[in-house]
């Protein structure tokens, strides 16, 4: 087996309907970052310290719940608690600059979500979202490869994206939170069995 299509068996493995916070931009030649992308990006910026504060305290909060589990499990509600007055905080009002949580089916090689704006195939994206699993914030690049029409739905287009210059360790992110939520679902399933 080739090497694309080992890639190509890979995408559409990992792959996987989820509903995170999302944010895209029409990448056009020569044009200026907009201020409202620099919040955006420094929304993000700050999001993302946050998952990786969450990733060093994982490790104290493992040793701390081998000697109490009562108290390893009030930080972990604490830590649930700042965490919400956190996102209440990028969307306390219409103006936010980032778009509350948005469905989207999410694949190691691209992503599809659905959208009032009209895309054309080829444009490209700049793709910015946060993976909730661990708050890891992802900046990439997306081509549009498909466009199709939603019937009865209040964002009548479907958008498919297909990233473009994405790296191994942030496909390896995207497959790693894909298996998690996978993972989640299937424990879901047997409790419910």
């Amino acid at each position: 087996m080739n090497k694309n299509s080992q890639i190509d068996e890979r995408r559409q493995y990992y792959r996987i309907d989820d509903d995170i916070i999302f944010n895209y931009r029409i990448i056009q030649e020569g044009n200026i970052v907009p201020e409202q992308d620099k919040k955006v990006t420094a929304a993000f910026e700050m999001i993302e310290l946050f998952g990786q504060m969450n990733l060093q305290m994982r490790v104290t909060l493992g040793r701390i719940s081998e000697r109490s589990a009562d108290i390893a499990s009030y930080l972990k509600s604490l830590d649930s608690k700042i965490e919400l007055l956190a996102e209440m905080n990028l969307f306390k009002d219409d103006q936010s600059i980032l778009h509350a949580r948005q469905k989207i089916n999410l694949g190691a090689g691209g992503l599809s979500f659905s959208t009032d704006e009209s895309l054309k195939r080829g444009m490209l994206l700049a793709i910015d979202m946060i993976l909730s699993t661990d708050l890891t914030c992802l900046h990439l690049t997306g081509q549009v490869v498909k466009v199709s029409n939603e019937k009865n739905n209040d964002c009548p287009y479907n958008i498919s994206i297909a990233f473009s210059d994405i790296t191994d360790p942030e496909e390896d992110k995207i497959i790693k939170h894909i298996m998690h939520l996978q993972s989640e679902q299937l424990r879901a399933d047997r409790v419910e069995n």
